[in-house]
Parts: structure tokens; C-alpha cells; sequence
């Protein structure tokens, strides 16, 4: 810390600022073992008001911060404590980076920087807190296990020279908070309503030289520094399946109007086309009018789309096909016109009315507070929806880890104050109830204090924002997470697709009555991304516009973005997608092919497939009809005319 300065700390008397003029803070320290502690006492207007503690803590790699032992006096609120600079590094040296999570990862040139503060709490743009700071010779990791600070990254000049910079800021209570994603935030006027989120946190700072033993010391050192504290391994029942998110109905809309007969006419079309491919299907909208619509109650099926028996029957015949159809659900969201209203277990926001959620489709809805919800009647939903409806081993809970607040839920309410950890508890108890009865659950964005609890996440959000100028996007996350679990991805534009294999989206699509998951989808983009399960990442590299990805398997993923080309390669260095075409083995002796934009196939085979009269390819219809089709078959390459978006199928009998 170039500027040799104590923690900053704000605090209230009541619900006011107090003056600074009037505040006298000192410390007292004392030294045990490799712990320093200090003591804060923080005098106001001469009279006690707030005393914590911070200890320091000298381990094997680095350091731990521990903020504990908070005493207020009457009337004293203690907000936050914001530490000095834990990680700088200096402009100066011949490398000067930080790397930070937003947006599934930012690379900052301290040299090249404009000057700014940014800070960051768990959101749905930063899924964890962590910091990443380097120069040519070791590099500092900044991370903490609370889900309450915030973390701050700065990039300054002192005295000619720029600097790059990681903070924390420890939260202890809050003063306010938004009530809807960017909308109007409230602040408390009344004390009672200083929610107090944590008693302690801890802060650890890892110090690394070259980890991976490549030669050079950088941001993916530390990356993999985090990746070792992640106690999660993938989901086995995810492996090998495409997941779908299929909308069917929203309520007063016409785009979205598909029903459980037309949702089973689309499985049986795509299960001839593909050999009955197995995949996850969370309906969207299955309830009451639609998608967004009866929550918390899950006791009315969609009539519009045929109703109960109609959804049974989907459920079952899609089984026979080898899908999955399970629910989308919410267990956040609460609408006070549907039987299952409860007031009792609404959040409440500093002015202590109930908080407000989204207002979806012109109804508007509450938030539940979750710890509250799990211990009185959240478990009993559970029970009734798995006794009423077939679904099994997989299930889908919107908002759980997602929105705004990155699945983090707040209630002011004095007589059962609840933060975010707390609330947490309570979405643990939902998903704990669901795995005991042997359902996996998914979410939708991705959080890193979910990992290990929910199966997969639908999405990390990969836009492009700009955080600093000359900043570089880095696959951060991917890298931390990716052979830990599985997620989907956001992105800002279509045109950034190819981003999707380079960081690793597990195969996914999303339909509703207009957008189809077809045949071609699945081998085009669903098979290749599946290769790619489980699989943690080595390394990254990128030459100008070329990024490229190396699994610790020996699997290559290329893409560069401005040309919209890209590639995925097998650890035997067999091409199985490239530039909208794939060529991929779903089992021995048998491949899908398919191009987007048809024109002459040419693919290497096996080596053991020496006889071209064992050899068939056969072009697969809409119907699901096989048709032979002519090639030539020389120097161990297939060669073959491709229709665009048409499916083909690669045999060779043995």
C-alpha cells in the first residue's frame, strides 16, 4: 500500500452520517505466533461507538485477513471497512497486470489503463470476487469465501508512475439496496433497518511465481491457484446431453404458443433425424397462463397447451425417445393473486414494505425471502410437485443463482432479518430436498458460491463491456470453473458465437414457436461442445485476432472472433468441427456430418476403416428416411457432397 494508510470505515449514528470531525479511531496491536492483531476502538464525539478486530496472518503462500469480533454501542451502526491496497503492482516494471471476473474475465494493462475505481460485488456480470494482480516475477491472488464484500481494483498515478491495485471491502451492514434490477434504490431511515449481513469474513491472499510450470508467470497461474480451492467435480448425468430450454407460452402472447402435443410432434421429429439423442427439456410456461405466471403455486398445468394428462403424456413418450422433459420453475418470485400468496415470507426493504421483484408480463411480483420460505412451506411445494408430476433426476430453478444480485437475496425485516448468506442457507435447503429425492437442479446465471451445490448453470455472461481502456477479454472463468461444472453462456451479439466453443458452453439451445433445436443444431453446434465436457483447461493463448484454448486432455479449441472461424480438435488431433461443419463420432464406427452452408465434404477417417465396401453414408431426411449417397474414399479421406443444414450419417460395418 503505496500510500501507508489505515482501513477506511464508515459508520452510522442512527441512520445518519456522522462527522468526521468528531471521530477518533486507534489501534492497538498485539503479535502471536504469524498473527498480528489490531485492535479498532472508535471514539465519536468522546464517548465509545464501534470496536472490531483485524488479524493478520503470515501462511505457506501468502496471507489471511480475518475481520471479527464487532462490538456497537447504542445507537452505533457499523457499515464497512474498507482495507488499504492488499495487491499493487507498479507500471514501471516490464509487466504490470491485473485481471478481474467481469464478464467471464478481463486482462488490464496497468501501462495502457485509463485511470479509475472500479467496485465489484457478486452480481450477474461478476460471479466471484477475486483479484488478479502480476508482474514478469510472481503474481498475488485476492480472494475471499464471503458473499457479502465487494472487491476494488484501481489503476492511479503517484508521482508520475501508474500503479494497478486490489482492495476488499468488508461488509457488515447494509444501508440500502435496489429493488429491482437497476432500478430505484432505497435507503433506511430508521436504524432497525441496517441489516446486519455478517459478523466476520475472512480475506486470503495467495502469492505464486511461475504454478504451471510453463515458462511464464501469468494471470492463468493464479487462475489455477483458485481452481484448486473449487471442492466440485461435473455432474456425470450432464455428460453427452444437449440441454433445452423450450418455451412454450407466456401469458397474452401469440409468439410463444406451443403445445404439449406440438412439443412431443418436435422430440419424435428430432429423435428419428438423430438416432434418439439424448437430451434435458425444461418447459417453460407449463403452468397456469404461462411462463412467469402462479408462482409460488405449481398446482394448475397450462390448460392453453392441454393440460394435465397432455403434459404426463409428453413426459412419459418423450422418455421412450431418450429426452428428459422437466420444469422450469422459480422459487424467488411470489404473486399476491395465486393461491399459494403468503406475506409472511416477502422480503422486506429498508422502509419495511415488502420488497418488490420484476413486474413480468404486467403482473408484479414479491420476493420471497428463502431462508424464511425453506423452513416454513418451500419444502412442502417440493414434495407436491414431485408427487403430482413425473418428472425426474433433473430440474431447473430460475433466478436461484440468478438476476441482478447474482442470486443473492436480502430481507430488512427486524423480526427475521435475513442477508444474503442466510438466504443462501434457505436456496441450499431447496436444492438439498431435491437431490435427496434424486433430482438434480439447474439455475440460470453463474455464481461461484453455487458451484458444487447446483448441477450446471444456464449461463456466465461473456458481453463486451469495457471496464478500462485497452483492457483484453480473457476465458477467467472458463478456466477457474470449467471441468468443475458446466453452464451455458450470454452473449452481447450473434456475431461473437464462435466464443461459445473457445470458452466451452456446454451444449445447450433455447426454443420457443419460432426457433427450433434441429438436427443440424444438435451436430453443428450441441455434439462438438459436448466433446468439450468435464474437461478442465490447460491453457490460453491468443496471436492478434487468434485465440486458442488447450484442455489438459490435449483437446484445441481456435476461433477468431472478427473472422467468425473457429475450430475444435481431439486430443489425437482429429478435426471433428471447423467453420460451420462438423464431422464428430457419436459411437464406434459411426459419425454425424453436417455443414451449414453445404459444398464439398473431405475428412480424414479412422485408419481402421481400410475398405471402402464398408463404408455407407447416408444423407438422413426431415422424416427421418435414410438415403444412400455416393463418395469417393481415397488415401484414408472421405469425400462427399453436402447439402446445407441436411444431416448425414457415416457408417462403417465391420
Amino acid at each position: 500500500n503505496l500510500n501507508n494508510s489505515a482501513p477506511a470505515i464508515s459508520f452510522y449514528k442512527e441512520a445518519k452520517t456522522v462527522m468526521r470531525t468528531q471521530t477518533k479511531i486507534t489501534y492497538t496491536s498485539s503479535l502471536r505466533d504469524q498473527t498480528v492483531k489490531y485492535r479498532a476502538e472508535i471514539m465519536y464525539e468522546n464517548r465509545p461507538a464501534i470496536s472490531f478486530e483485524l488479524l493478520y496472518t503470515l501462511t505457506a503462500t501468502g496471507l489471511d485477513i480475518t475481520f471479527k469480533n464487532v462490538q456497537e454501542q447504542k445507537d452505533f451502526y457499523l457499515l464497512n471497512i474498507q482495507l488499504p491496497d492488499l495487491l499493487t503492482v507498479g507500471g514501471d516494471e516490464s509487466v504490470a497486470k491485473l485481471a478481474i471476473p467481469a464478464d467471464a474475465g478481463r486482462l488490464i494493462d496497468v501501462k495502457q489503463a485509463s485511470f479509475k475505481n472500479y467496485e465489484y460485488e457478486i452480481d450477474w456480470l461478476n460471479p466471484i470476487l477475486s483479484g488478479i494482480a502480476y508482474n514478469a516475477k510472481v503474481a498475488g491472488v485476492m480472494d475471499t469465501r464471503s458473499i457479502e464484500n465487494h472487491s476494488i481494483v484501481r489503476v492511479y498515478d503517484r508521482r508520475g508512475v501508474k500503479y494497478g491495485s486490489f482492495s476488499m471491502n468488508l461488509m457488515h451492514r447494509l444501508k440500502e439496496y435496489s429493488l429491482a434490477e437497476f432500478g430505484t434504490v432505497i435507503q433506511a431511515t430508521d436504524p432497525k433497518y441496517l441489516l446486519k449481513v455478517q459478523d466476520s469474513c475472512k480475506v486470503e491472499i495467495n502469492i505464486t511465481g511461475d504454478y504451471d510450470k510453463d515458462g511464464e508467470v501469468s494471470w492463468i497461474d493464479a487462475a489455477k491457484i483458485l481452481r484448486e480451492k473449487v471442492d466440485a467435480v461435473p455432474n456425470p448425468y450432464y455428460e453427452n446431453k444437449t440441454f433445452v430450454r423450450a418455451f412454450l407460452a407466456r401469458k397474452g402472447s401469440t409468439a410463444e404458443n406451443l403445445s404439449f402435443r406440438d412439443e412431443l410432434e418436435r422430440i419424435k421429429q428430432f429423435a428419428a433425424q438423430t438416432d434418439s439423442a439424448a437430451c434435458i427439456i425444461y418447459l417453460l410456461g407449463w403452468q397456469y397462463t404461462g411462463h412467469d405466471s402462479g408462482y409460488p403455486s405449481v398446482d394448475k398445468v397450462n390448460e392453453s397447451l392441454g393440460g394435465y394428462k397432455e403434459l404426463v403424456n409428453l413426459i412419459t413418450e418423450a422418455k421412450k425417445l431418450n429426452v428428459n422433459v422437466s420444469f422450469y420453475d422459480n422459487y424467488d418470485d411470489s404473486y399476491p393473486t395465486h393461491p399459494g400468496w403468503d406475506p409472511d415470507v416477502i422480503c422486506r426493504d429498508p422502509q419495511g414494505n415488502l420488497m418488490l421483484g420484476g413486474a413480468w408480463d404486467g403482473e408484479q411480483s414479491y420476493l420471497i425471502s428463502s431462508y424464511k420460505y425453506a423452513m416454513k412451506s418451500g419444502l412442502n411445494r417440493i414434495s407436491y410437485t414431485l408427487k403430482t408430476y413425473p418428472v425426474e433426476k433433473a430440474y431447473f430453478i430460475d433466478v436461484l443463482a440468478g438476476g441482478y444480485h447474482g442470486g443473492r437475496k436480502y430481507d430488512f425485516n427486524p423480526a427475521s432479518p435475513a442477508g444474503a448468506q442466510k438466504n443462501f442457507e434457505g436456496k441450499l435447503k431447496i436444492i438439498e430436498a431435491f437431490n435427496k429425492r434424486g433430482l438434480d437442479v439447474a439455475t440460470e446465471d453463474f455464481t461461484g458460491f453455487f458451484v458444487g451445490h447446483a448441477g450446471t448453470f444456464g449461463d456466465i455472461v461473456a458481453f463486451d463491456n469495457i471496464y478500462f481502456k485497452g483492457e483484453q477479454q480473457i476465458p477467467l472463468i472458463p478456466l477457474i470453473y470449467h471441468g468443475k461444472t458446466s453452464f451455458g453462456m450470454k452473449i452481447s451479439s450473434p456475431s461473437l458465437y464462435v466464443k461459445t466453443f473457445l470458452y466451452g458452453q456446454r451444449a445447450q439451445v433455447f426454443t420457443n414457436l419460432r426457433n427450433d433445436f434441429t438436427a443440424s443444431d444438435y451436430v453443428l453446434d450441441a455434439l462438438p461442445k459436448q466433446k468439450l465436457y468435464g474437461k478442465a483447461i490447460k491453457t490460453y493463448s491468443r496471436y492478434g485476432d487468434l485465440e486458442r484454448v488447450v484442455y489438459e486432455d490435449g483437446t484445441v479449441v481456435e476461433a477468431n472472433v472478427q473472422a467468425d472461424t473457429y475450430s475444435v480438435a481431439l486430443q489425437d488431433g482429429k478435426v471433428i468441427a471447423k467453420n460451420y461443419t462438423s464431422f464428430i463420432p457419436v459411437r464406434k464406427n459411426t459419425y454425424l456430418a453436417c455443414s451449414r452452408n453445404g459444398g464439398e465434404f473431405n475428412y480424414p477417417v479412422p485408419e481402421e476403416w481400410g475398405d471402402k465396401k464398408k463404408i455407407r453414408v447416408l444423407k438422413i431426411n426431415k422424416n427421418g428416411n435414410k438415403e444412400n449417397i455416393e463418395f469417393e474414399f481415397t488415401e484414408g479421406s472421405l469425400r462427399f457432397h453436402l447439402e446445407p443444414g441436411t444431416v448425414y450419417k457415416v457408417i462403417y460395418s465391420e
